[in-house]
């Protein structure tokens, strides 16, 4: 099915500046949320958190581990006495009593509403927030009467998933909704005030996000902005949002070899690519229903960011605007169609694409299309990122497949292939609220961002339909930084660059032919980030 609309983000600088290491998203403040009832949330959440805090019975480690988050605050569903989240959807009324509220009691009664300041659910919780008054609405994208459109068009779409409506866990949003127009904050998407800022979520304070906030209703959807001054109770601030991500995928094997892919890796612009794989629609630049959270074209703007930044040579870049099944991107570990797909050998660092909404898919050789595999065709670099224009193509966790007229690649099989990240949909999100590339471009793999806050910074909309798959902690390397070539950035690639004569081509981090304090910047930027982190973490 085609993606109904798209846009981008506004007033967003192509150039990719040095940021500054600015507080940095940290392990005491996350929780882990699992539940001991289900076995598989139990297992996920022992790797990532360690047995010490997640023992049980039902655990899938026959022996303990340290877990690759041991810092972190974990809670177990079931100690609060309420029904199993289970796995795939959830309705609204189950979401507020099974998770909203055990979660907002827990972090209360531990005084840690304004500290944690990311929530991290696992495999075999629930998903996707089924619509109040029409269950299946979000899978049903069409003009017909009880489809998507008409309950957009009457502002009454109220599903969305998981992970977005608990970045707003302190807020009430259903009060009042009865199934009608604007009747309550459930319905529509409410502005993202992390969209597209460079400054990490931990730059701001988190002092009010527990108070109840106001906001405008306006256009379609509705589109609820922020209301009140800034920095105030009453508006929706920056440090207000809880980051949220989601640790899952086909098994409980691929979340724990996700999670191991996410440590320590370190992208590489010699070996390593970039899939930017449009067609003449232009998708990624559409702002028909939401004007306000569009600007520009995504792909254009991710590839600029790229070039301005100079640390990844245009030679690792992949950009199609071609219509063709022959013009598709693909990977050498599937077999094509002769004549169909553009081969790129190289690992990918991210792949950007039309998926199934291209103009032209190609088929496999051993027949059918593609359109449901071609992410997995590639070799995945450790911290690939999956971020395409597909409507559904988060809807398989929890087992709940492919729709019958609308497949499409799915995250869950892209993780299994060997990704390390995603951002995607849950339900139909309208295009104009889809993550946008180049701010993942920009804040996490140019950058510094944690993935659980460059990830957020790329999503316009919350209490929609968005969910962010991967170890929010981790962060990005660069090649270009690693000065030593020991594959670690540490304060021996600072020294080594201040030593090494200007005529040395590593000194030229940016290669833009000169070795200069734009250089060092990058170097310096990188180190302190992960100094910031060890500081946080007592280390």
């Amino acid at each position: 099915m085609r993606m109904l609309t798209k846009a981008f983000m506004a007033g967003v600088c192509a150039a990719a500046a040095v940021q500054a290491a600015h507080a940095q998203l940290a392990e005491p403040q996350v929780l882990v949320v699992f539940d001991s009832r289900v076995s598989d949330s139990v297992a996920v959440a022992e790797y990532y958190a360690g047995s010490a805090k997640v023992p049980g019975p039902l655990s899938a480690a026959n022996t303990p581990t340290l877990g690759k988050r041991p810092g972190v605050y974990v809670f177990d569903l079931a100690s609060a006495g309420a029904g199993i989240a289970t796995a795939g959807n959830i309705s609204y009324a189950d979401f507020v009593s099974r998770l909203r509220d055990p979660i907002r009691a827990h972090l209360q009664s531990r005084n840690l509403a304004t500290r944690v300041r990311c929530i991290v659910t696992t495999k075999g919780l629930a998903h996707r927030i089924t619509d109040t008054d029409n269950a299946p609405v979000g899978d049903l994208p069409s003009n017909n009467p009880g489809s998507f459109i008409p309950e957009l068009l009457a502002n009454d779409v109220t599903c969305a998933s998981v992970e977005s409506e608990l970045t707003l866990l302190f807020q009430d949003l259903s009060n009042g909704e009865a199934g009608n127009s604007n009747d309550s904050r459930a319905d529509g998407l409410i502005v993202n005030p992390l969209w597209n800022l460079s400054a990490g979520a931990g730059s701001f304070s988190s002092n009010f996000a527990t108070s109840p906030k106001s906001f405008s209703a306006s256009g379609t959807g509705p589109l609820w902005n922020l209301s009140g001054s800034t920095g105030t109770a009453q508006r929706l601030n920056p440090g207000d949002v809880y980051l949220t991500a989601r640790l899952d995928g086909p098994t409980v094997s691929d979340v724990r070899a996700m999670l191991d892919r996410s440590q320590g890796f370190i992208y590489n612009g010699g070996t390593q690519a970039f899939v930017f794989d449009s067609d003449p629609n232009a998708l990624d630049a559409i702002s028909s229903v939401f004007p306000s959270l569009g600007g520009g074209s995504d792909y254009a703007l991710s590839v600029a960011a790229l070039n301005n930044d100079g640390r990844f040579p245009a030679s690792s870049q992949r950009v199609n605007t071609l219509a063709s099944a022959a013009q598709f991107f693909v990977g050498p570990r599937l077999s094509f169609a002769a004549g169909q797909g553009v081969l790129v050998n190289e690992p990918l660092i991210l792949l950007a694409s039309y998926g199934a909404n291209h103009d032209g898919v190609p088929s496999l050789l051993a027949g059918g299309s593609a359109g449901t595999v071609y992410a997995t065709s590639f070799n995945l670099a450790p911290g690939a990122i999956f971020n395409t224009i597909e409507s559904f193509n988060c809807r398989d966790f929890g087992g709940l497949g492919n729709l019958s007229f609308a497949a499409q690649q799915q995250a869950s099989t892209y993780i299994a292939a060997g990704g390390t990240f995603a951002v995607g949909n849950v339900w139909e999100p309208l295009a104009d609220t889809i993550p946008d590339n180049a701010l993942l471009v920009r804040n996490f793999v140019l950058g510094n961002q944690s993935w659980g806050e460059a990830a957020w910074s790329s999503i316009p909309a919350l209490s929609w339909m968005q969910t962010v798959i991967g170890d929010p902690l981790a962060r990005a390397q660069r090649r270009s930084e690693d000065i030593t070539g020991n594959n670690r950035i540490t304060l021996n690639d600072l020294h080594l660059w201040e030593a090494l004569p200007t005529t040395d081509a590593r000194k030229d981090v940016n290669r833009n032919g000169a070795a200069d304090n734009a250089d060092r910047l990058f170097v310096t930027q990188t180190l302190r980030a992960s100094e910031r982190v060890g500081l946080l973490l007592g280390r």
